[in-house]
């Protein structure tokens, strides 16, 4: 049997042992018709050929948006879409987004982490990587050479980030990738801008204790982090989204540093660890004219965080 059979086999016999939860439909995801755009972005589905379990909570999480009272305008995976970046992890990973919701969502973006090109050849990798994503519905693949690449859905652009070279924890953001952030950034002319790259910034984010390491890199982009933030400084309304570290729902996942704020989603498919260990978190965020609204939902048990818990809503001003 080979490995995609096994993971169907194995993601099966949790359904029929009543092991994958099932969110009820009247506490489903009602976007406000207010709002100009609303998405929903998970962390670190990281399916894993060898482990039923992430593909259960993943599996739960597409069921909430399954319920949706109406599309998503995306939804956005912020990096480790797999453990080892096996073309079976991936077929798994659709799988499961075409059989589920596929009608949840108008756009599907995606950002590669370190695992999906540490242990493969990068060229090969991005073009396993791109013909994932061509796969599900509305999914907006990079270009041929490079994971950076920007989005346009209703107006705000999404500047959907990854390593210019196979690395191991960290990411490689090439000079060449750094101008073209800047230049796509400019071209926003002050308008929220949504920057998605799979690693945080060090020093932020509650690093290094986010990432339960020792040193100063550790759970960051790396060597390049200074020079991201440089760009990213320039200027306002940046919105800057990351995976990684998975840690749940915290007084770190959210910071202001002024023109850029800093997101640090938690994961879907494996174990949050902090104050927040439950399962399947994420965001669904909503665009208004002069702010933008990102709540905490524990997407496998179709409700929103309890709004006490630190960051659980946040307000971000748009100014």
């Amino acid at each position: 049997m080979d490995k995609y059979a096994r993971m169907q086999r194995d993601l099966m016999l949790m359904e029929q042992n009543g092991k994958v939860s099932v969110p009820e439909p009247a506490s489903a995801i009602v976007p406000d018709e207010k709002a100009r755009l609303t998405f929903a972005v998970w962390g670190d589905p990281q399916i894993a050929y060898w482990s039923a379990f992430r593909s259960a909570r993943f599996l739960a999480a597409c069921r909430d948006l399954a319920n949706c009272a109406s599309p998503l305008d995306a939804l956005i995976l912020a990096g480790d879409i797999t453990e080892t970046g096996d073309a079976s992890e991936y077929r798994m990973t659709a799988q499961i987004l075409n059989d589920v919701c596929p009608n949840a969502f108008r756009h599907f973006l995606c950002v590669s982490g370190n695992h999906d090109v540490r242990l493969r050849n990068y060229r090969k990798q991005l073009s396993v990587f791109n013909d994932f994503i061509r796969s599900v519905p509305g999914g907006i693949p990079a270009g041929e050479t490079r994971h950076c690449h920007g989005v346009q859905i209703k107006g705000y652009r999404f500047l959907l980030m990854g390593s210019d070279r196979a690395t191991f924890e960290g990411a490689y953001i090439s000079a060449k990738q750094l101008d073209w952030l800047d230049e796509q950034l400019t071209l926003c002319d002050g308008k929220p801008a949504f920057v998605v790259n799979h690693q945080t910034l060090h020093d932020i984010n509650g690093l290094p204790q986010t990432w339960l390491g020792k040193g100063k890199w550790r759970g960051s982009v790396g060597w390049e982090s200074d020079k991201l933030r440089a760009v990213l400084e320039k200027h306002c309304n940046v919105i800057f989204i990351t995976g990684h570290l998975h840690y749940g729902v915290s007084a770190f996942t959210y910071e202001d540093h002024g023109a850029f704020k800093a997101l640090s989603v938690p994961t879907v498919g494996v174990v949050n660890h902090g104050e927040e260990t439950t399962d399947t978190q994420g965001y669904v965020l909503s665009v208004y004219d002069d702010h933008i609204l990102a709540r905490a939902r524990i997407f496998g048990e179709g409700r929103y965080l309890d709004a006490d818990r630190p960051n659980a809503e946040i307000v971000i001003p748009i100014e």
